[in-house]
């Protein structure tokens, strides 16, 4: 480990020697280092290391003991093992041995992966223009004009800020009390979290207070990231990619997972528990800046796993200007895999490309939040993802039922080829648009099915097993209905049951990450809704147990939206704001939202004219005046003093009838009406 540490300090110490100049596109000029690849490097795999997947109810105690093999890391609820082989023996015999056990499912080797996404064995360089520049300040950080332009950053937070939205950073740490970051970064707030300082593991997670996310590194509750020395390490990599998701998204929740020391060496067996660890707690996006010249099939479930459950996940594709040799995982089709480009759009000298590309983002001289207080300027691929990783926050936050994020950021992005010849097709659908992103959203919500229904619950773990974690959800849009029940931290490969209000209505395995989901739909493609299931709104009671008929989670859909069961529940309704005629461009929708101990009135309009004033009337309740910017317009009530106030007549919100936006004169311009019931 030391000999491999030392390597990589002597990467970086020639990279910092012989660094690349770049000119003001980010472009490499005189100095740069030969694109020819290197042979294959030993140092691709964790020496003396090994990955297995036991059977379940087998022992991995016997299985070290047969094969004098030691466990140096578990990932948690899974019977995936990190092992270590005795001292000078050679890991493809070892490999061989236990791939050959009766209780080992799978055996493979652990696959390095590199922070920065820089690959050993194909480059000598470690970033583009060498390591940060530090000493910068917040007015530096503000002072990126060109960039705000870019992005339109006015106009995008108009429209959407990320709130609600988690983003996990699964990378070197993040600067925790970074006067930047430290309002925007990520508290578990769920039910049966753990509790800040009681020593106990409240969420029953196998992690004894992570109420702030987890260090996989050092095996504890604080993934801080502190100054380091920029010529010979890469600290302060995952502050810098949290900066710039403060950026685009400010409201967003910053997830810190430290998943690699200040060397940047890291492994898949490390990431593959982290990327678990963002999906078991609320993570809505994982940015990955890393890559590994090898796959991974742990991390490939791990991913895979994610994105069954919704998950978007956003991954740089390196920095080696190459397209021969894509890098893992920004090269799975189940990630978005960013390449970089300069201010102007043009590729940025260094990005990887090739047809895996997905989107194109910044990436290029940029400035953002550094260790200590700090800022820095740096250059990679690893930035350009996480302006990604910020829209697609941007995203879910707009539109919380959307599940088309990837395609809604490809669909949006600005087409660059003209202004890259001979990179056509090369640089995924072009630089990514924000605001043609949210503007989109609007536009498929005029023509998306108004939920008559949308109620959806937590459900509660069973006595015994509290580690379980689940949801169900109900949606009427007119004909259209779907019953869907998500689960996670089950026990892996074993067989469970979905049972409603009785009656068993499907079987199926959880996967080897103790994950499973059903979905039932008037759709093709989905399971049928016939029996218990249907209408899906005289579903009461859910359960899902175990093969032996064992209760593992539970919860009541009831047909109110009030009571002491409140705390678990969320329900939604929304409709659309339909133009009189008087204003023919003007649309919009109200949303109301009853979640926990919390109520929400959301009104968005489009197309209006700038400059005049509007009222805005729910139910005869005149709310104030609007004011329009750029033709658009969100204004949001809340049940809280703290915030915007919704009048008490208006609760609970689930009993609004009525919306109308009159202009000055007293002429209604926009109405609408929600339907009865929740």
């Amino acid at each position: 480990m030391k000999l491999i540490k030392a390597g990589l300090v002597l990467v970086m110490l020639l990279a910092a020697t012989a660094r690349v100049s770049l000119d003001s596109n980010g472009s490499a000029s005189n100095g740069s280092a030969s694109n020819a690849p290197a042979p294959p490097d030993a140092r691709e795999y964790r020496k003396g290391e090994l990955i297995v997947e036991i059977e379940p109810g087998a022992s991995i105690e016997a299985v070290n003991a047969r094969h004098r093999t030691t466990t140096s890391q578990w990932i948690y609820g899974t019977n995936f093992y990190r092992l270590s082989i005795p001292a000078g023996k050679k890991d493809n015999k070892w490999l061989k041995r236990l791939a050959k056990d009766k209780d080992v499912l799978s055996a493979s080797l652990n696959p390095v992966i590199t922070s920065p996404t820089n690959l050993f064995g194909r480059s000598t360089q470690g970033f583009p223009e060498g390591f940060a520049r530090p000493g910068l300040t917040l007015a530096d950080y503000q002072s990126q004009q060109a960039l705000f332009d870019l992005l339109k950053l006015d106009e995008i937070h108009l429209r959407s800020r990320g709130e609600g939205a988690v983003v996990a950073v699964i990378d070197t740490g993040v600067d925790r009390a970074h006067p930047g970051l430290v309002s925007r970064l990520w508290k578990d707030e769920r039910r049966s979290n753990d509790i800040e300082g009681d020593g106990i593991d409240n969420d029953a997670d196998g992690l004894i207070d992570d109420f702030c996310g987890w260090d996989f590194v050092d095996n504890d509750n604080d993934p801080v990231e502190t100054v380091g020395n920029p010529d010979q390490t890469v600290a302060g990599h995952g502050t810098f990619i949290a900066g710039i998701v403060a950026m685009l998204a400010p409201d967003s929740r910053i997830l810190p997972i430290r998943a690699f020391p200040s060397d940047g060496l890291g492994d898949a067996f490390t990431v593959a528990a982290a990327v678990k660890y963002a999906a078991d707690h609320g993570a809505n996006v994982i940015n990955l800046s890393l890559g590994s010249s090898v796959e991974s099939e742990l991390l490939k479930d791990a991913i895979e796993d994610a994105r069954e459950r919704g998950i978007t996940l956003v991954a740089a594709v390196g920095n080696d200007n190459d397209d021969k040799q894509p890098q893992f995982p920004s090269s799975s089709a189940e990630v978005m895999a960013v390449a970089a480009v300069n201010l102007e759009g043009s590729k940025a000298r260094f990005s990887n490309f090739g047809p895996h590309v997905d989107v194109s983002a910044p990436g290029a001289r940029l400035i953002s939040a550094y260790p200590g207080g700090a800022y820095a300027a740096w250059s990679g691929t690893s930035f350009a993802a996480p302006f990604v990783s910020a829209e697609a926050a941007l995203v879910v936050a707009f539109d919380p039922a959307h599940s088309e994020v990837k395609r809604t950021i490809e669909n949006t992005a600005v087409n660059i080829d003209a202004l890259n010849p001979g990179y056509a097709d090369k640089l995924g659908r072009g630089l990514i648009d924000p605001l043609a992103a949210l503007r989109s959203l609007t536009a498929e919500l005029e023509a998306r099915p108004i939920y008559d229904v949308y109620r959806e619950i937590e459900l509660t773990a069973a006595m015994g097993r509290a580690e379980a974690r689940g949801k169900a959800t109900i949606k009427v849009a007119g004909a259209k209905q779907e019953f869907l029940v998500e689960a996670a931290r089950l026990s892996v490969r074993a067989k469970y049951r979905l049972v409603v209000d009785g009656q068993v209505v499907a079987g199926r395995f959880a996967d080897s990450l103790g994950s499973l989901r059903l979905k039932f739909s008037t759709d093709p493609g989905s399971l049928p809704l016939d029996g218990a299931l249907s209408p899906v709104t005289n579903i009461r009671h859910v359960q899902l147990q175990d093969g032996l008929g064992r209760v593992v989670l539970q919860g009541d859909l009831t047909a109110d939206g009030v009571g002491a069961e409140l705390p678990r529940r969320f329900v939604e309704k929304e409709t659309r704001l339909i133009s009189t005629g008087m204003l023919l461009q003007a649309a919009g929708r109200a949303r109301v939202k009853l979640e926990a101990a919390r109520q929400s009135l959301i009104i968005e309009l489009e197309g209006l004219t700038n400059g005049p004033l509007y009222q805005l009337i729910v139910d005869g309740i005149n709310l104030g005046t609007i004011e329009s910017r750029s033709g658009f317009a969100r204004l949001r009530f809340i049940s809280d003093p703290s915030v915007q106030s919704l009048p008490p007549a208006l609760i609970p919100v689930t009993g609004i009838r009525r919306v109308e936006v009159l202009d000055a004169r007293g002429e209604l311009l926009l109405r609408g009406e929600f339907r009865p019931g929740a």
